[in-house]
């Protein structure tokens, strides 16, 4: 196994940071309630594609999955995309699909919970692809799951029994 240098890995995050920004507010500008989840999923997907992604595929439940690597144990990295609803538009202090964005934190709906945490599993498989830290042993998969706000494990199951993915 290769040693990790975290300064690399660090400075690799830090050379994102932008392209992970738009990423994010990106993915936020899409409302994608349970079941509503195609638009973010094209977003996910494109962003995918864009990084070089060694296989980009979206199922047939929905869930968008990037591979990176070519060995035979998958290490996966796993983040819901569907959200709750707005509730009452005027209890916003902002637009939740224009999201907000300072000097320290990116808001809007889906931000947190979890687009938030697919945009850095992109963004960290990419990394490990720059800094040559997958081998012939072990392929990373990110997938964007679909329906856990309504139907939590629902799309684990049909990725396991119907794609017959089985992550280490």
């Amino acid at each position: 196994m290769k040693d990790l240098d975290y300064g690399a890995i660090k400075d690799a995050a830090n050379k994102y940071s932008k392209d992970m920004t738009a990423f994010l507010r990106a993915m936020i500008s899409h409302p994608s309630e349970s079941s509503e989840e195609g638009e973010v999923v094209a977003c996910i997907k494109a962003e995918m594609e864009k990084l070089g992604f060694d296989e980009v595929k979206v199922d047939g439940l929905g869930n968008v999955m990037g591979f990176m690597g070519t060995g035979d144990k998958i290490i996966a990295i796993d983040g819901h995309i569907d959200t709750v609803g707005i509730g009452n538009r005027d209890n916003w202090n902002f637009d939740p699909y224009e999201g907000f964005e300072d000097d320290q934190l990116i808001g809007g709906r889906g931000g947190s919970d979890q687009e938030g945490g697919v945009c850095s599993g992109v963004y960290a498989a990419k990394i490990m692809k720059d800094l040559g830290l997958l081998n012939d042993k072990y392929r990373v998969l990110v997938v964007g799951t679909v329906q856990e706000e309504d139907c939590d494990g629902l799309c684990w199951e049909y990725m396991i029994k119907e794609r017959n993915i089985r992550p280490e």
